[in-house]
């Protein structure tokens, strides 16, 4: 097994900025400074190396940083902030916590503010990141030894595990409308037009290497989508726009707009929900009940078992009489939680 971390920046940049990549073999820890090697392609091929299972915790963010600077994954992967979710500490607990609870150990805090980009690294900040990678083997130990006792969990953590890369790997960076709050107000050529800026958006973004709401924010691209007037002049109202962008680009945003409202309606994105109403909202609080008393009897983080946003979504199929396309009657969780909780989203209409 194979330890790893990484530590980065992203503060005023779109792509997180790889400062540097811990490791950990079990007997040496490694320190790679991606600002002064060039080529990590050794390091590439030992993510890639499926024969050595990856250790991580919390490693969303650091397997874009390990995609974008190396070309390549962790696989296989273990997250320890997933077993511990398994172990009831959790849905997101961190790093430092969790190495205080299981192993009783007080790490420093003191750099977690640091700016990892400069150099050269003070001996503190060395030994924080080095730390960050060093308990990895012993946590993974404690968590698995904790799981072993319930099977069916140590199988569902292991499922879990095992999906966080195909996940990474196959995202998309599409849009997903309704979490821009009030896109549920657009009809269908308006959410069109919404999702044609929030493309625009992407590209301009990626391409500048900016943050998106540096860009544009979400109320402008609702507000610009709502526009009754297709041309540059009208954009001069879109209070969050910033007039360099309106200059600029102005010309190509009336363009998106215009070609968005003209596609074939099914061509269209589909309606967004709108918010759970009085009625909805007692029945997801309901199915909220039920999933805090089984993450109780299991021992588990109840966010790991079902999100808000997919209850919200089961009762809204479950009135709609639509057929249930939901994660949680999907893989582990509709044995754990997902049948019972459709049933319980049926026999509440």
């Amino acid at each position: 097994m194979l330890a790893l971390d990484t530590e980065f920046m992203r503060v005023r940049t779109f792509h997180a900025q790889a400062a540097l990549f811990q490791l950990f073999d079990g007997e040496q820890c490694h320190l790679v400074d991606p600002l002064a090697i060039e080529d990590l392609s050794a390091l590439a091929d030992v993510l890639s190396d499926t024969s050595v299972t990856k250790i991580m915790h919390s490693c969303s963010e650091d397997l874009e940083v390990c995609s974008r600077r190396l070309g390549a994954l962790p696989d296989p992967l273990i997250d320890t902030q997933v077993l511990a979710a398994f172990c009831g500490h959790g849905l997101s607990i961190g790093y430092q916590r969790l190495v205080g609870l299981e192993l009783g150990i007080e790490l420093e805090k003191s750099e977690t503010r640091t700016d990892w980009l400069q150099r050269p690294l003070s001996g503190a900040q060395l030994k924080y990141a080095a730390e960050d990678v060093l308990y990895l083997p012993r946590l993974h130990a404690a968590l698995s030894a904790h799981l072993a006792a319930d099977p069916r969990k140590a199988a569902w953590a292991a499922a879990e595990c095992a999906a966080i890369v195909p996940r990474a790997r196959n995202r998309e960076p599409g849009v997903d409308l309704g979490s821009i709050g009030g896109a549920w107000r657009l009809d269908r050529p308006r959410l069109a037009a919404l999702r044609a800026l929030h493309a625009w958006r992407e590209r301009v973004a990626r391409e500048r290497d900016l943050p998106r709401n540096w860009v544009v924010p979400d109320a402008a691209l609702l507000r610009m989508a709502e526009m009754p007037a297709l041309d540059e002049r009208a954009l001069s109202g879109v209070p969050d726009l910033p007039e360099a962008v309106r200059r600029r680009h102005g010309k190509n945003l009336v363009s998106e707009i215009a070609a968005a409202l003209a596609l074939d309606a099914g061509a269209m994105p589909e309606p967004v929900p709108p918010p759970p109403g009085p009625a909805e909202t007692r029945r997801v609080k309901a199915l909220r009940a039920r999933v805090l008393e089984h993450a109780e009897a299991l021992g588990v983080a109840p966010e790991m078992l079902a999100k808000r946003r997919d209850l919200e979504d089961l009762v809204r199929r479950a009135s709609t009489g639509e057929a249930p396309a939901s994660p949680l009657l999907n893989g582990w969780r509709r044995e754990a939680i997902g049948e019972s909780l459709w049933e319980l989203a049926r026999a509440s209409v």
